[in-house]
Protein backbone atom coordinates (compact mmCIF):
# COMPACT_ATOMS: atom_id res chain seq x y z
CA UNK A 1 0.00 0.00 0.00
CA UNK A 2 1.48 3.33 -1.08
CA UNK A 3 0.91 6.11 1.45
CA UNK A 4 3.00 8.74 -0.35
CA UNK A 5 1.68 12.15 0.71
CA UNK A 6 4.35 14.36 -0.89
CA UNK A 7 6.89 14.07 -3.71
CA UNK A 8 9.35 16.66 -4.95
CA UNK A 9 12.72 17.20 -6.59
CA UNK A 10 15.40 19.71 -5.71
CA UNK A 11 17.87 20.37 -8.53
CA UNK A 12 20.78 21.24 -6.30
CA UNK A 13 22.73 19.60 -3.48
CA UNK A 14 23.59 21.03 -0.07
CA UNK A 15 27.18 22.16 0.43
CA UNK A 16 29.54 19.71 2.06
CA UNK A 17 29.56 19.71 5.86
CA UNK A 18 32.86 21.60 5.84
CA UNK A 19 31.20 24.41 3.86
CA UNK A 20 27.86 24.59 5.70
CA UNK A 21 29.05 26.81 8.53
CA UNK A 22 31.56 29.54 9.17
CA UNK A 23 33.08 29.81 12.60
CA UNK A 24 32.95 33.23 14.22
CA UNK A 25 33.79 34.49 17.69
CA UNK A 26 30.06 34.09 18.44
CA UNK A 27 30.07 30.46 17.35
CA UNK A 28 29.18 28.69 14.11
CA UNK A 29 26.90 30.52 11.68
CA UNK A 30 25.35 29.32 8.40
CA UNK A 31 27.66 30.02 5.48
CA UNK A 32 26.67 31.89 2.33
CA UNK A 33 26.63 28.51 0.51
CA UNK A 34 24.22 27.09 3.10
CA UNK A 35 21.92 30.12 2.89
CA UNK A 36 21.95 29.95 -0.92
CA UNK A 37 21.08 26.22 -0.88
CA UNK A 38 18.21 26.72 1.59
CA UNK A 39 16.75 29.61 -0.42
CA UNK A 40 16.93 27.75 -3.76
CA UNK A 41 15.64 24.48 -2.28
CA UNK A 42 12.72 26.24 -0.56
CA UNK A 43 11.80 28.09 -3.77
CA UNK A 44 11.79 24.81 -5.73
CA UNK A 45 9.78 22.98 -3.06
CA UNK A 46 7.15 25.70 -2.78
CA UNK A 47 6.51 25.47 -6.54
CA UNK A 48 5.83 21.74 -6.14
CA UNK A 49 3.26 22.05 -3.35
CA UNK A 50 -0.16 21.64 -4.89
CA UNK A 51 -3.08 23.78 -3.76
CA UNK A 52 -5.12 20.56 -3.88
CA UNK A 53 -2.71 18.84 -1.52
CA UNK A 54 -4.02 17.98 1.92
CA UNK A 55 -1.80 19.75 4.50
CA UNK A 56 0.47 17.39 6.39
CA UNK A 57 -0.61 16.73 9.95
CA UNK A 58 2.02 18.02 12.36
CA UNK A 59 1.09 15.27 14.83
CA UNK A 60 1.27 12.31 12.41
CA UNK A 61 4.26 10.02 11.90
CA UNK A 62 6.01 10.03 8.52
CA UNK A 63 8.77 8.19 6.68
CA UNK A 64 11.14 10.44 4.76
CA UNK A 65 12.84 9.03 1.66
CA UNK A 66 15.75 11.02 0.25
CA UNK A 67 17.64 9.99 -2.87
CA UNK A 68 20.79 12.04 -3.38
CA UNK A 69 21.91 12.06 -7.01
CA UNK A 70 25.57 13.08 -6.93
CA UNK A 71 27.45 14.38 -10.00
CA UNK A 72 29.63 11.25 -9.84
CA UNK A 73 29.50 8.25 -7.55
CA UNK A 74 32.73 6.47 -8.47
CA UNK A 75 36.25 7.92 -8.38
CA UNK A 76 37.59 8.01 -11.95
CA UNK A 77 41.12 7.15 -10.83
CA UNK A 78 40.09 3.97 -9.06
CA UNK A 79 41.76 1.52 -9.02
CA UNK A 80 45.00 3.41 -9.08
CA UNK A 81 45.42 6.82 -7.46
CA UNK A 82 42.11 6.88 -5.59
CA UNK A 83 42.14 4.95 -2.32
CA UNK A 84 38.45 4.09 -2.50
CA UNK A 85 36.07 3.23 -5.32
CA UNK A 86 33.31 5.60 -4.23
CA UNK A 87 33.42 9.36 -3.76
CA UNK A 88 33.64 10.44 -0.14
CA UNK A 89 30.46 12.54 -0.17
CA UNK A 90 28.64 11.42 2.97
CA UNK A 91 24.87 11.80 2.51
CA UNK A 92 24.07 11.23 6.19
CA UNK A 93 25.60 14.65 6.89
CA UNK A 94 23.24 16.29 4.37
CA UNK A 95 19.96 15.09 5.86
CA UNK A 96 19.45 17.73 8.56
CA UNK A 97 19.55 20.70 6.20
CA UNK A 98 17.02 19.02 3.88
CA UNK A 99 14.76 18.21 6.85
CA UNK A 100 14.90 21.85 7.92
CA UNK A 101 13.88 23.11 4.47
CA UNK A 102 11.06 20.56 4.24
CA UNK A 103 9.78 21.43 7.70
CA UNK A 104 9.70 25.13 6.91
CA UNK A 105 7.96 24.67 3.55
CA UNK A 106 5.45 22.01 4.65
CA UNK A 107 4.63 23.41 8.08
CA UNK A 108 5.59 20.32 10.10
CA UNK A 109 8.40 19.70 12.56
CA UNK A 110 11.12 17.32 11.46
CA UNK A 111 10.47 15.32 14.63
CA UNK A 112 7.53 13.81 12.67
CA UNK A 113 10.01 11.87 10.53
CA UNK A 114 10.09 8.65 12.52
CA UNK A 115 11.69 6.66 9.70
CA UNK A 116 14.23 7.77 7.12
CA UNK A 117 15.53 6.09 4.00
CA UNK A 118 18.67 7.45 2.31
CA UNK A 119 20.23 6.56 -1.01
CA UNK A 120 23.34 7.84 -2.73
CA UNK A 121 23.05 7.47 -6.52
CA UNK A 122 25.06 8.34 -9.62
CA UNK A 123 23.44 11.44 -11.08
CA UNK A 124 25.93 11.59 -13.93
CA UNK A 125 24.70 8.23 -15.21
CA UNK A 126 21.03 9.26 -15.23
CA UNK A 127 21.33 12.95 -16.12
CA UNK A 128 19.96 14.39 -12.87
CA UNK A 129 21.92 15.98 -10.02
CA UNK A 130 19.90 16.85 -6.95
CA UNK A 131 17.53 15.26 -4.46
CA UNK A 132 14.35 13.27 -4.94
CA UNK A 133 12.09 13.51 -1.92
CA UNK A 134 9.13 11.36 -0.91
CA UNK A 135 7.19 11.53 2.32
CA UNK A 136 4.96 8.64 3.37
CA UNK A 137 2.38 8.63 6.13
CA UNK A 138 2.96 5.73 8.52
Amino acid sequence: MDNCVFEAKITTLPPSVNKMYVHTKWGPRPSAAMKKFKAKAAAELIKQISFDMEPLDKNSPYRLSLEFYLPALVNKSWPGKAKTKYKRRDVSNLVKVVEDVLSRCLGIDDSCFLEEELKKLDGGACGFVGIEIKIYKL
